[in-house]
């Protein structure tokens, strides 16, 4: 199943005191200022699903997490753009990735993932091929904790080709980060 912005819209908007689970969907075409593909301030879960080719003029490309909780399982956020946080944009919320992949997303800041003020944890996912001016891969403004995890082939044309940890904890535990620029 695949659900589409048709380039002109968000595909899906998750408010309120909500939890929604997603499983085996495509989510592309969304376009918006903020979350062009999601935009979460419930608990959502995304299994066996990919977010790609969705854009954000403000913050979260793929999706924009605004204090909410977004677990993503085997899961894919790729080709994504926006001005901060082109893959996914965590605004004081908490973001689990867990055998997942970030992929050719692209922003100001935080081409992969943007944290602010929140909580990242990523297990046995790939952070690779993004690119933004700081922070190619990751840009970690909050906790952040990554586990077996690889973090390659990001760009940054300022600073942290892979990672930019600005100010907070950051835990890399059995992981590799290799070959950013």
């Amino acid at each position: 199943l695949t659900l589409s912005g048709t380039d002109t819209s968000r595909v899906l908007l998750i408010t309120g005191d909500i939890e929604v689970a997603i499983l085996d969907v495509a989510i592309s075409g969304g376009n918006s200022d903020s979350g062009g593909g999601i935009y979460n301030t419930g608990a959502l879960r995304l299994t066996n699903s990919i977010v790609s080719g969705n854009t954000a003029s403000g913050y979260g490309g793929g999706i924009y997490n605004n204090a909410g909780t977004l677990t993503l399982t085997d899961s894919a956020i790729s080709s994504n753009s926006a001005d901060l946080g082109g893959g996914i944009f965590n605004e004081t919320g908490t973001v689990t990735l867990t055998e997942s992949a970030l992929s050719g997303n692209t922003a100001g800041s935080g081409g992969g993932i943007y944290n602010s003020f929140g909580t990242l944890t990523i297990t046995d996912s790939t952070v690779n091929g993004n690119t933004g001016d700081n922070g190619g891969g990751i840009y970690n403004n909050g906790a952040g904790d990554l586990t077996n995890s690889t973090i390659s082939g990001n760009t940054a044309t300022v600073a942290g080709g892979g990672i930019y940890n600005n100010y907070d904890s950051l835990t890399i535990t059995d992981s590799t980060v290799n070959g950013n620029y």
